[in-house]
């Protein structure tokens, strides 16, 4: 082989491997994971468990399925007792983050957990809303059976009916939905605890090992 051919073999070795590596390096290049604004709970927020803790942020939608598996698991973990002091550590925040192209009626079930809110039944409202997501998911409108539920958690109608369609109830939801795409939140259900992104659990168990991580890492 001759030298000229030898080196024009080497120099594009060389520039197929560096091409590689920069290709690797941009598609690699870790999405930023901690996001300061999501330390601060604000006053339109839903919050749960302890008051002026360590904050643990879902954004959800309620006409999720995998949002559903996940508020089953979250429901395990509450309700198991060995879980109420790791709770007291911890303020449970949920916003919403309807994915209107897929989720056509996630937003308007946001709509009524935010009327439910006003009348301070947001959880309420919440949980029957994941318990009962088969029941109105493919409806065209739902919003007589949101009011069903509304009326068996003994709400005032008029005035959900009312906040249900008011401007301030969607302004609410699309800045949660807002301050989601500020934290980079792609998909549904995300988690951050202390602004950090953590991997959404996949059991009770799993969550209350995320809480003692950060705990442990704290002290």
């Amino acid at each position: 082989m001759q030298p000229k051919q030898l080196f024009i073999i080497i120099g594009s070795v060389l520039a197929l491997f560096g091409f590689l590596l920069g290709t690797y390096m941009l598609t690699s290049t870790p999405k930023e994971t901690f996001f300061e604004s999501l330390k601060t709970i604000k006053k339109s927020d839903h919050s749960k468990w302890a008051s002026g803790k360590k904050i643990v942020m879902e954004y959800s939608d309620f006409q999720c399925p995998a949002c559903g598996s996940y508020y089953s698991i979250l429901k395990t973990f509450e309700e198991d007792p060995a879980n109420a002091d790791l709770m007291k550590e911890f303020t449970f925040v949920y916003r919403n983050f309807p994915l209107d192209q897929i989720h056509p009626n996630a937003r308007e079930a946001a709509y009524a957990a935010e009327a439910a809110a006003l009348q301070n039944k947001f959880f309420p409202f919440h949980d029957v809303l994941f318990e009962k997501q088969g029941e109105w998911s493919e409806l065209g409108d739902p919003s007589a059976l949101f009011e069903t539920y509304a009326k068996d958690l003994t709400l005032d109608i008029e005035k959900f009916k009312s906040d249900y369609s008011s401007d301030a109830v969607k302004e609410k939801v699309q800045n949660d939905y807002l301050s989601g795409i500020e934290a980079s939140v792609q998909g549904t259900p995300s988690f951050f605890i202390d602004g950090a992104t953590i991997k959404s659990p996949q059991s009770a168990d799993q969550f209350r090992e995320a809480l003692l991580n950060v705990l442990d890492k704290k002290s």
